[in-house]
């Protein structure tokens, strides 16, 4: 059996096709991406990728949708670890969000940035990114009832906060913030203002 076709029979084809074609678009983007390219890269035909994936859209599609994956995770292992009760759980989760970005820029470009695969006809990815969002608003709805958050539209604040996170995400990825930062203190310091216009204060005294 070739080395081709064990990688295929053991399903580990697939991941390092993933995982490749994650790296070229971080190289050249999306555009640098062809189906005989990455069979190259990975050491397999063009044929053997195809087994995998229809077309280049397909491809592209799996990446974003995997990165969708992998962000879930993530912000449900921050989640799960911050105390239900406390304001951290949320300013945890939005820092965690930024460092995905910055972790994996190729995927959160296809996913939310500016080469982003349109979810509007796509349901695999429509449906991982409004589970993201809707996560958010479910949070920001247990806070206003339990009193720490304002009573407002739950759907606007969680679009303001997600616009907080993901502006930052973007211009540090796209090396847009050209003076020298502390990124970490960039990234506490944007989740606790969103934080801190979101919060009820409690009157000295009340």
């Amino acid at each position: 059996m070739t080395d081709e076709a064990r990688a295929y029979h053991h399903g580990d084809l697939r991941a390092a096709l993933l995982d490749e074609a994650a790296a070229m678009i971080a190289e050249g983007g999306a555009a640098s991406v062809t189906m005989r390219g990455l069979g190259r890269r990975v050491g397999v035909s063009r044929a053997a990728a195809y087994r995998h994936f229809e077309d280049k859209t397909a491809l592209l599609v799996a990446v974003a949708a995997a990165g969708f994956s992998r962000l879930n995770d993530r912000l449900a292992a921050v989640d799960a670890s911050a105390p239900r009760s406390g304001v951290e759980r949320i300013r945890r989760m939005g820092e965690e969000y930024v460092r995905f970005a910055l972790e994996n820029p190729a995927q959160y470009r296809l996913m939310y940035g500016r080469e982003a695969i349109a979810r509007r006809d796509l349901p695999e990815l429509r449906e991982a990114g409004n589970a993201l969002f809707e996560q958010l608003v479910d949070m920001i709805q247990a806070y206003q009832e339990s009193g720490k958050i304002k009573r407002q539209d739950p759907r606007a604040q969680a679009y303001v906060a997600w616009s907080a996170v993901h502006g930052l995400a973007s211009l540090l990825i796209d090396e847009q913030i050209l003076t020298a930062v502390d990124v970490d203190g960039l990234i506490r310091q944007t989740t606790r203002t969103v934080w801190d216009g979101m919060r009820v204060r409690r009157r000295r005294g009340a």
